[in-house]
């Protein structure tokens, strides 16, 4: 008749799992692929930020010409000071989603290695090993917090990228990312085409008006683009990863006080 302690079991079994996924040598290619994509759609978004950055400045910057009853200069672009703030806000939060997407490649490099189920394998054969050491009880908690702490940082690593990528191919994410990223395009595009404002604004008072609900209606499109744009990239690299991690870290780490339960086999 053999005692074998209760909590080892799952976590031996899982354990085992990651030393297989650990030695298929595409596994860890696989998920880097999706976390590039992830990263390089961060990067695009990062530039069309700056570039609409640029293209905004120099028309706040534009003198326009008018008769008023006397001949006077205005700066029409200055009604784009609004978006100017919020793209450049959004080009940070793409260079940060960016970042981030690049340090969990990195972990997932530095992780989805064989060596780590391994040691975590190592500290299971001593639990066990220490299981009739009554005075022992203590570390080998902290043993099986260790081994549930390790299991929970690999499948955060492993998981996240599937996940993240299976969230953006969503009908539902692209229904509105596309639009919202191309509609970005669009208008930019559009802007860049008013760079020239001098040449029809430099006539009368309707023409400044007309550029000038011609810029309104540019800014309200580009705005309510990027916020859909900041939306995505904020729950697929913040709010999908922290519910991973929420959803491993209960799965697996358990009240180490379970570990003193034993089942026992012939």
């Amino acid at each position: 008749m053999r005692s074998l302690p209760r909590g080892v079991l799952l976590p031996a079994v899982v354990v085992l799992l990651m030393l297989a996924l650990s030695a298929i040598g595409g596994f860890r290619a696989m998920g880097e692929e999706r976390l590039d994509a992830a990263s390089n759609r961060a990067i695009a978004a990062f530039a069309v930020a700056r570039t609409l950055n640029g293209v905004i400045s120099v028309i706040q910057e534009t003198q326009v010409g008018v008769s008023l009853g006397i001949s006077t200069t205005l700066q029409p672009g200055q009604i784009l000071d609004p978006l100017n703030d919020l793209i450049e806000r959004f080009s940070l939060a793409a260079l940060i989603a960016a970042t981030l997407l690049w340090a969990l490649k990195l972990m997932g490099n530095f992780l989805i290695l064989p060596w780590v189920p391994l040691v975590l394998l190592a500290l299971l054969g001593i639990r066990i090993g220490l299981d009739r050491c009554s005075s022992c009880m203590d570390f080998n908690q902290l043993l099986m917090r260790v081994v549930r702490v390790g299991i929970v940082i690999w499948a955060f690593a492993v998981v996240t990228p599937w996940v993240i990528d299976g969230v953006h191919e969503s009908d539902v994410i692209q229904q509105h990312y596309q639009q919202a990223t191309q509609d970005m395009e669009n208008a930019g595009a559009s802007l860049r085409d008013m760079l020239d404002l001098q040449s029809p604004w430099d006539i009368d008072r309707s023409r400044v008006a007309e550029g000038m609900s011609e810029l309104t209606t540019m800014a309200d499109r580009l705005s309510k683009q990027a916020i859909v744009v900041l939306a995505v990239f904020a729950f697929e690299v913040l709010l999908v990863p922290l519910l991973i991690f929420w959803v491993t870290a209960r799965s697996l780490l358990n009240p180490v006080s379970a570990d003193r339960s034993t089942i026992t086999t012939q």
